[in-house]
């Protein structure tokens, strides 16, 4: 009985000690199209350590001509560990007609639920923008 409660408090401990990873998360939204917006997620491990399994969720609404489209989910892949250093990319072309578009991106810790990390962002895209050029 007393080396379970031991053992108890040994897993209790270790668990509080444990830190979320340290991550750089980046999320872009380009529109390439009338009706087509690129959507990128970059996840960086910065930690000296690979990290515990990660997931990511995407959701996003689209405004066109004033109105806000229902949340949907973009994003949700399977959960992934990052070694040290290790850059994560992930894409999706969100195939909808915008004026703007709102997202939500949720990091966690797969396996115990922590939040790593909530970011919200709105992006209006600019009518008939002129795609940029490289000047000599």
């Amino acid at each position: 009985m007393i080396r379970k409660f031991l053992l108890l408090l040994v897993v209790i401990g270790l668990t509080g000690c444990a830190k979320p990873p340290k991550l750089d998360i980046s999320l872009t939204l380009d529109k390439q199209k009338a009706d087509l917006i690129f959507v990128k997620v970059k996840v960086v491990n910065m930690d000296d350590r690979a990290t515990v399994p990660i997931a990511i969720e995407l959701t996003g609404q689209a405004e066109t001509n004033g109105h806000w489209d229902k949340s949907s989910s973009l994003l949700h892949p399977a959960a992934f560990v990052l070694n040290k250093g290790e850059l994560r990319e992930i894409t999706k072309l969100w195939r909808v007609p915008a004026d703007a578009a709102r997202t939500t991106l949720t990091v966690k810790e797969q396996e115990s639920g922590h939040l790593i990390k909530t970011e919200r962002a709105e992006k209006v895209f600019v009518a008939d923008a002129a795609p940029s050029t490289a000047k000599p």
